[in-house]
């Protein structure tokens, strides 16, 4: 199974508390705003209606200023928040470089630590305890392993957290910024160790405000402002939408978003061939299908004698034909599939049959266009 991400309206509220400022004097004063205008709760909301679409291969850079919502999202992605509304799919195991010092007990030792992230990680208690020389003497702390972890400095509960993140290799990594503290013996084999987890990941998401990391790592880019989505593309065209986001902002000039509320997304594709393997019962399709906003979508049905059959995807290929003519920054939306259809037992049967897109199985009702080859194979199966 391939590594996904994929959100849809991902909206998050939070709850805050304000105290209306008044002007008081002396204790008494305090006292009586405090008792008699206790704080308002209200809600702020941190990501707005967010649609993302992160696949099997994307290294996505994270754009935005401060209190863009980069750190949330990636949060809301490593499930530490749920979504108030919308949907977020993650396909794959995940590992996220956000916290480093989550899991820690400061009264705990070193080796006991070791233990509380790995379980706050969902590591195994058995796979801890192999790996556990290990661990401490990436962090150069085997000799402090009984030690309690208050007795150790900043820098060593970093490098403590650091190799315990990155003992696994997983099939998504989050990170908010690169590490990039340390003394210079535990920054090279940080740094050589991160790239390795990095080429082993199948999916990267990374927050960063350093543009030249980003271009060396990321090929696509998402830029939030405020919560909300300003762009998503290759990462040559995001970084140019982030310096246009930061010259408007530098000028007071309004910043125009992703129009969350622009109608429903539309699927239009084709299938270029049909076939029944050998005996029947299963049908083999193969086409290409995008949405209206260049999105690749994964759902494929087969509208049969009144039934829904949905659709295996077995490859995704690449279609340079249909990217051009799109204008597509993902070429990768041809398909290959198969469709279990224990009914039909001959080409013929497919007569009136349709074959419907969508981005879920569920959601697949756009009618995808039968190529003339394909009309043409099953009119010949029915006249014989």
């Amino acid at each position: 199974m391939q590594a996904r991400i994929r959100t849809r309206q991902l909206t998050l509220d939070v709850p805050t508390f304000l105290q209306r400022e008044r002007p008081v004097s002396g204790w008494a004063g305090m006292f009586l705003s405090a008792a008699f205008e206790p704080p308002r709760r209200s809600l702020v909301r941190l990501l707005d209606r967010i649609d993302l679409d992160i696949r099997d291969g994307d290294r996505v850079a994270l754009l935005g200023r401060n209190g863009a919502g980069k750190s949330t999202l990636l949060r809301v992605l490593n499930r530490v928040y749920q979504p108030t509304s919308g949907t977020v799919e993650v396909q794959g195991s995940c590992q996220a470089l956000l916290n480093m010092s989550l899991g820690f007990n400061g009264e705990a030792t070193v080796r006991e630590n070791v233990y509380l992230r790995g379980v706050a990680m969902d590591l195994r208690s058995s796979f801890l305890r192999r790996h556990m020389d290990e661990i401490l003497e990436f962090a150069g702390l085997q000799d402090k392993a009984g030690h309690r972890l208050r007795t150790l400095s900043s820098g060593q509960r970093l490098r403590l957290g650091f190799a315990i993140s990155t003992s696994v290799q997983h099939d998504i990594m989050l990170m908010d910024e690169w590490v990039g503290t340390g003394d210079a013996n535990f920054m090279a084999r940080a740094t050589a160790r991160m790239q390795d987890r990095v080429s082993g990941s199948r999916i990267v998401v990374l927050a960063s405000h350093s543009v030249g990391l980003l271009r060396e790592v990321c090929n696509k880019g998402v830029v939030l402002e405020a919560g909300r989505l300003v762009y998503a593309g290759d990462i040559v065209e995001s970084l140019r939408a982030y310096h246009e986001l930061l010259a408007k902002v530098r000028d007071n000039q309004p910043i125009e978003f992703e129009d969350a509320d622009a109608g429903p997304v539309q699927v239009m594709g084709a299938v270029e061939e049909i076939a029944l393997a050998a005996g029947g019962g299963q049908v083999l399709l193969k086409g290409w299908m995008v949405d209206s906003q260049g999105r690749v979508p994964d759902g494929l049905v087969l509208d049969f004698d009144g039934c829904r059959y949905a659709a295996s995807l077995r490859e995704r290929t690449r279609r340079p034909d249909v990217q051009r003519h799109f204008g597509l920054q993902d070429d990768a939306c041809g398909f290959s599939a198969t469709v279990e259809v224990p009914p039909a037992t001959t080409l013929a049967d497919l007569s009136g049959a349709r074959v419907l897109g969508g981005h879920t199985a569920a959601e697949a009702g756009a009618p995808l266009r039968l190529a003339p080859a394909v009309q043409a194979a099953i009119a010949r199966a029915v006249r014989a």
